[in-house]
């Protein structure tokens, strides 16, 4: 059964996303991941920035990546979107015009994600070379995810070969800023990634219904079977989601979006 785990930043904990390894206590969101399904961190950002950071994305609807013909949208470049969409050379090809975009629209996000990441996992996070950095999803709340929910899966797409061999630590990280009044949830069921990206559910495994507020961050591993809950009310449901892979023959981390 998939259970959760509550994560507080430790007070001598530093915010620098460029300290060494050694700069990090031992304890870190990785050791209840070891417990649990998924992790809540309780105002990872402060919820008045959070909901500011969400009016400033809806602001700049004109610049938001339209995915799936409309279905959801997103500020930055969704590596999964364009490779389930054969868009995979633009996603490559604008990423830095991507990160410049989101910077302009949310400065400091991006770097702000890693150094939350930084501490989750306590060790440097540092950005994934040609990829886009976190970026922010869009759900309409008369699209499909809120009418019916997102669709039952893992977070894969953007493993290469020597991360599958090796079975890298991969990890998710989804940063609320603007939650739903009703639903939305991140449900998590404990189904582990095996080769396959459409497994059927086992009989007898019960899922967890994982919520959140505005400024809560969730942290589970990228094989963990999930899905973002029907929704409604207060708008678009608005997210930062960031991911991350430990390289396994050096250690070091690297995110992107």
């Amino acid at each position: 059964m998939a259970s959760e785990g509550n994560w507080k930043r430790p007070e001598h904990k530093g915010h620098d996303p460029n300290a060494q390894a050694n700069d990090f206590p031992q304890e870190t969101a990785l050791d209840l991941l070891a417990k649990h399904r998924i992790v809540r961190w309780r105002a990872a950002l402060v919820p008045d920035e959070a909901r500011a950071w969400a009016a400033s994305v809806e602001a700049a609807e004109r610049h938001w990546t339209k995915d799936f013909g409309g279905d959801q949208f997103a500020l930055g470049r969704a590596f999964y979107t364009h490779l389930e969409t054969g868009r995979s050379r633009h996603y490559f090809r604008e990423a830095a015009a991507s990160d410049a975009l989101v910077e302009r629209i949310l400065p400091g996000m991006q770097a702000r994600i890693r150094a939350l990441y930084s501490e989750l996992v306590g060790a440097p996070v540092l950005p994934r070379s040609g990829w886009c950095g976190p970026g922010v999803h869009v759900f309409p709340e008369d699209g499909p995810v809120a009418r019916t929910g997102g669709i039952i899966h893992f977070d894969t797409e953007g493993f290469e070969e020597i991360h599958h061999a090796a079975n890298a630590a991969a990890l998710s990280l989804v940063v609320m800023l603007r939650p739903p009044k009703i639903g939305g949830e991140l449900r998590v069921w404990g189904v582990d990634y095996a080769g396959d990206d459409a497994p059927a559910l086992p009989p007898g495994i019960l899922p967890l219904d994982a919520s959140y507020e505005a400024g809560d961050a969730l942290l589970f591993a990228s094989r963990t079977l999930h899905q973002i809950r029907p929704f409604s009310g207060g708008g678009p449901r608005i997210s930062i989601t960031a991911h991350a892979l430990q390289d396994p023959t050096t250690g070091a981390w690297t995110s992107w979006f």
